[in-house]
């Protein structure tokens, strides 16, 4: 008798330190959406510490996944006044709100297609309850911002659809594409990231082929791709102890609790 899959939970997998993997193509992502990349190019100046940014990221993540409402209140009501300049002037080439509901789905939606893609690579495809658990669950990453609740699909299926709707027009410009070749040289980063990047960059063009022609360029040639070896080493993941899957997670609720 085949022998059952032992999946974790969803708001485990939330927490899951693989899900890191991602970052790079769900950031993409959201540069290539022209609105959200060029309020990144105007307001923000993350290349110079992207590592700062990848905290607040991922400290948001985490507490909106498995913090206390309170916590969630706080934390919000920070991104809240952070994104409140953020605003195109009168004379933009492309106009952008960062507190726009349309920007917060898109968002939202890069890290969820992101995490069950990487979630799916360790564990296998996802039960459809389990997935729209899930689903529901990174929700909370853009309805606690604002975006209206009914306006966050429920089943896969309807996520599926407007995902695809909401990237019909990404694309690269003149202002967005310095800021992806500012982020694929990675200066400000320690050397072993540095010099990681090409191979993981190379990698996660496969999960966004549309973005492939403009990215591809940005890197070194000859960089290897690390795509078939994460493929086989994916599912060794689930053999790691709990407490170290979710060590990222842990450390970074435990000092968003201290700083509240």
């Amino acid at each position: 008798m085949k022998r059952a899959r032992r999946l974790p939970p969803a708001e485990r997998l939330q927490l899951e330190g693989v899900l890191l993997a991602g970052g790079l193509r769900a950031l993409l992502l959201q540069l290539a959406h022209p609105a959200v990349g060029h309020g990144v190019a105007r307001h923000s100046a993350f290349e110079t510490d992207p590592l700062a940014r990848l905290r607040s990221t991922l400290s948001y993540i985490y507490v909106v996944a498995a913090g206390e409402e309170e916590l969630v209140r706080r934390v919000a009501r920070s991104v809240g006044a952070a994104h409140r300049p953020v605003v195109s002037g009168p004379d933009a080439p492309v106009v952008y709100d960062a507190r726009d509901p349309a920007l917060q789905f898109w968002v939202a939606a890069t890290i969820h297609d992101t995490a069950v893609r990487i979630v799916e690579a360790v564990w296998g495809p996802l039960p459809s309850e389990l997935a729209d658990e899930l689903l529901a669950r990174n929700g909370r990453l853009a309805t606690v911002l604002g975006l209206p609740g009914e306006e966050w699909p429920r089943t896969r299926t309807a996520f599926e659809a407007a995902f695809a709707s909401a990237a019909a027009g990404l694309r690269f410009d003149d202002a967005t594409l310095p800021v992806v070749r500012a982020l694929l040289r990675a200066r400000a980063v320690p050397l072993w990231i540095r010099l990681m990047m090409p191979a993981y960059a190379r990698a996660t063009l496969h999960g966004m082929p549309a973005l492939r022609a403009d990215v591809e360029p940005l890197l070194p040639r000859g960089a290897p791709d690390l795509l078939p070896l994460a493929v086989r080493l994916a599912p060794a993941w689930r053999l790691l102890p709990r407490s170290l899957r979710l060590l990222a997670a842990r450390r970074l609720l435990a000092a968003a609790r201290r700083a509240a």
